[in-house]
């Protein structure tokens, strides 16, 4: 594998790259040797590699962040593909990779390679591609982990819980079930059949593709308890991120506060929690993407987001105390299939 991802490297970029034995220091370290990359002018860099045949759940990124962290350096991930979803994640993590593809994400001194969408070698007929990262098909996969019961229910009763039209359900749930993350039992009804998946996929790619469509403002608090004492169900908002993890899980303090409205500038609540806007402000207001008739409360705290949702919030971050406080929301609300 990792003599094919440097020939990719080189008919991806015009670069040298090889691989080369472990480096003195990789000593008990589950790593699988080096890459050296030519830099020209007899300049070279040399990376340790930890190779994966494949990477397509995003769980797996914490593994080689951890790893990263024990190697203390710039580790390399190869890896037969990465999809630009992943490329994404990855990225976001300060994970470089290379793939057997060509696809690269790597910061060389003086050069910041990206490279990304090369599709993998093909063997036998190619795989539909999936739908699911379109907003409106998040927005359906959300109703449906908010409440699983609607994955046995008529497509209209979908439709009206995701707040999208008939056909996106249809599309939505034919994906789904194509991909095996939901199956048809023996009794004619749907249900999820690899939940795992289902959380990692739509707390990925919820920051990128739903998320950026959504109106959002950023205001300045006058005190930093005020949303602990105002009603949020009166002003039909619930918390999202940080605040909505220190109530749900109880070991993370808020510095950042995010609401999920009706409105990016609800004016009751504003006036009431006296927010004044500020693009650098410590408060961000979302518009909600889900109809407010839906079922979205799964933790028996009213005025918090759904889990799935605070869950993608923190990890959206980056930052280790939220990736930590992500980790207890997943165990704590979403470790079980419903």
């Amino acid at each position: 594998m990792l003599q094919a991802a440097a020939d990719a490297f080189h008919d991806a970029t015009a670069m040298h790259a090889e691989p080369v034995p472990p480096m003195p220091d990789a000593a008990g370290l589950p790593l699988n040797g080096a890459m050296r990359f030519d830099l020209g002018q007899g300049r070279t860099v040399i990376l340790p590699v930890a190779t994966r045949h494949s990477v397509d759940r995003f769980s797996a990124v914490s593994g080689i962040a951890e790893l990263q962290h024990r190697v203390g350096k710039t580790l390399l991930l190869v890896t037969s593909h990465v999809s630009q979803d992943m490329a994404e994640r990855l990225r976001s993590n300060d994970i470089a990779f290379l793939d057997t593809a060509g696809n690269v994400s790597l910061r060389l001194p003086d050069a910041l390679l990206y490279v990304v969408g090369r599709r993998p070698p093909e063997r036998g007929v190619p795989k539909p591609r999936a739908r699911t990262a379109s907003p409106k098909h998040l927005e359906v996969l959300f109703a449906l982990i908010a409440d699983p019961a609607l994955a046995a229910a008529p497509y209209r009763t979908i439709a009206s819980a995701a707040g999208v039209a008939l056909s996106t359900v249809n599309l939505a749930l034919d994906d789904l079930q194509h991909r095996g993350l939901l199956a048809v039992g023996p009794d004619g009804r749907r249900r999820f059949s690899d939940w795992e998946r289902v959380v990692d996929e739509w707390a990925a790619l919820y920051p990128l593709r739903l998320k950026p469509r959504l109106a959002s403002r950023r205001f300045a608090a006058t005190r930093p308890d005020w949303w602990q004492a105002i009603d949020l169900a009166r002003h039909d908002a619930v918390l999202g991120g940080e605040a909505a993890a220190e109530k749900l899980a109880h070991h993370l303090r808020a510095e950042r506060i995010m609401l999920y409205a009706a409105s990016a500038t609800p004016r009751e609540l504003l006036l009431e929690a006296r927010l004044k806007a500020d693009p650098d402000g410590e408060v961000e207001v979302v518009q909600r993407f889900w109809p407010a008739s839906s079922k979205t409360v799964a933790t028996g705290t009213p005025d918090v987001a759904h889990p799935i949702l605070v869950y993608a919030d923190l990890l959206d971050t980056g930052e280790s105390r939220n990736v930590e406080a992500a980790r207890q929301i997943r165990e704590l609300y979403l470790a079980h299939r419903p």
